[in-house]
């Protein structure tokens, strides 16, 4: 009858002892940030982007949206996975001096602007041309490509918004999108 007694103390101490130890191991990895990667959100027209703004610190972007999915330390962090996870997309952050200078983004049919244009879709150009009227300018940019830029400020500089076409038009498809502080 003792025998079956300490068979059971021992086997309750080993119970505690796994319990305590999966505890922990349960606390070690949940206190480890995971980069989920942003695959779509709001973006307000000459402020910021999936609740990040021009201006903000790199530990303010993390504190907003989390860890990146990668990072080049003092240049930049990267917001969605690289092919061959991800057949394409691209939600970049450039900083410089520490706080957000752009936002970069790709074909992803869930980005949408604040009024809710869905910038990737068919038809977005006509929808900010009546939306934006003559704020709404073609333009080329230094290396000839052809952008729509909405100029504003904000935290007393300027700010481009501006939506990478084919050509110009209102039947034009956005195939890039930045926000930024020109240099």
């Amino acid at each position: 009858m003792s025998l079956g007694r300490r068979h059971f103390k021992l086997s309750r101490g080993l119970i505690a002892a796994l319990v305590l130890a999966s505890l922990l191991a349960t606390t070690s990895v949940a206190a480890a940030p995971r980069a989920k990667g942003i695959y779509g959100g709001v973006i307000v027209v000459g402020r910021g982007v999936a609740g990040a703004r021009l201006g903000m610190t790199r530990a303010q972007v993390i504190a907003r949206l989390g860890p990146p999915v990668s990072e080049m330390p003092n240049r930049g962090m990267s917001y969605e996975a690289l092919p061959p996870k991800n057949p394409h997309g691209q939600f970049d952050i450039a900083l410089q001096g520490g706080r957000v200078r752009m936002f970069i983004i790709s074909p992803r049919s869930t980005w949408r602007l604040a009024n809710g244009i869905h910038i990737f879709a068919s038809g977005a150009i006509a929808r900010l041309m009546h939306c934006y009227g003559h704020r709404l300018k073609p333009t080329r940019i230094e290396d000839g490509e052809r952008v729509y830029r909405i100029t504003e400020r904000y935290l007393g500089r300027t700010v481009w918004t501006e939506f990478y076409v084919e050509h110009f038009g209102p039947r034009a498809s956005v195939y890039g999108f930045d926000l930024l502080f020109p240099l």
